[in-house]
């Protein structure tokens, strides 16, 4: 009997680690992609990147 109450409290408390651990990855899986998403906007989109149009109007 306690046997069974210790494997399945283990078994829980094991589940419960996982699925830790799976909200722990997903949220940093998203937190790269977020920031991977925002360095390709900048790196893509930079002002100083553009060329420069002549003056004179000649192009």
């Amino acid at each position: 009997m306690r046997d069974e109450l210790y494997d399945r409290d283990y078994q829980l408390g094991r589940a419960e680690l996982h699925d830790g651990v799976d909200r722990l990855l997903a949220r940093l899986a998203d937190g790269l992609r977020v920031t991977f998403e925002a360095i390709h906007r900048v790196e893509w989109s930079a002002p100083w990147k553009e060329r420069s149009r002549d003056r004179t109007g000649v192009a």
